[in-house]
């Protein structure tokens, strides 16, 4: 994939062990599609550090992305540079599963990575913090989960059609979804940075400074928010057969929404399964 070609990417590789990571997140998936997200998760480890700690330019950052979107999800294969033919090679395996509209789906979730990326490093060169008001609509995109999630269909061999995919009762389910996801990962990533005040979509750092919390405030404060959002999403999914019967689905499109709702639930608890389990996540270095 040319993701291993420095040895600080190599690093990157080994401390996420993409193949694990990707075992518990999509732990029903078939070996060859597990492949497929193993690398998912390898190659975006690598992006993540590239948008949050390697770029300090934001033209650099938004022409990286951009270009790994060109490459990755159009007919232009110009670039040559490896974060891009990377995702292009995943995506370029992937879709002899999918219809194309799938691929385009998971083209609209990269595309929306690219604001909280750059919002971001505009913040930790200027030495700013985002505002309040649509705080917490970018931060749910900060992570990347989002393109995690478009690739569980993949792992369950099921395309929502665009009726179902963007119905209310499938959109809050994915929305809390990645709501766990996100939090969850701020909540145990905060001590591990020594200078976590400068992740800027880190859930504690936004509490932190807008309600003058202390750390163990601000942790409880994201704990109880991912109780809630997880208790939501388990009443959302026992209900969404009967919620989608109401809008006129029929019996198959409640199944394959009943199989992906479960995948997803599978997916945020083995996400913090996985969090818990690996040594990087019992690393201190905040001291704050």
């Amino acid at each position: 994939m040319g993701l291993g070609d420095t040895p600080h990417a190599a690093h990157q590789l080994d401390i996420y062990v993409p193949g694990t990571y990707a075992g518990y997140m999509w732990s029903d998936a078939p070996a060859d599609i597990l492949m497929i997200l193993s690398d998912l998760v390898g190659w975006f480890s690598c992006q993540d550090e590239f948008a949050d700690e390697d770029c300090d330019d934001p033209e650099v950052l938004e022409r990286v992305i951009r270009d790994v979107h060109t490459r990755a999800f159009t007919s232009n294969s110009v670039s040559r540079a490896p974060l891009a033919c990377a995702l292009a090679d995943i995506v370029h395996r992937a879709p002899r599963l999918m219809p194309p509209i799938w691929k385009q789906r998971v083209a609209e979730q990269y595309a929306n990575y690219l604001a909280p990326c750059a919002i971001a490093l505009m913040h930790r060169r200027h030495r700013t913090q985002p505002g309040i008001e649509g705080y917490e609509h970018i931060w749910q995109n900060a992570g990347g989960f989002q393109v995690c999630v478009e690739f569980t269909y993949l792992a369950q061999n099921i395309n929502l059609s665009a009726e179902l995919y963007y119905s209310p009762p499938w959109q809050e389910l994915r929305s809390l979804a990645l709501n766990v996801f996100k939090a969850v990962n701020d909540v145990l990533s905060f001590p591990i940075m020594e200078n976590p005040d400068e992740d800027v979509f880190n859930l504690l750092t936004h509490f932190r400074r807008t309600h003058g919390y202390s750390v163990e405030q601000a942790t409880r404060m994201v704990s109880q928010r991912i109780e809630q959002w997880a208790e939501r999403f388990a009443l959302a999914q026992a209900a969404l057969p009967a919620r989608l019967a109401a809008l006129g689905f029929d019996e198959r499109s409640q199944e394959q929404a009943r199989i992906c709702a479960q995948a997803l639930h599978n997916q945020w608890r083995c996400n913090i399964a996985w969090h818990l389990a690996v040594p990087r996540y019992r690393e201190i270095r905040f001291s704050g």
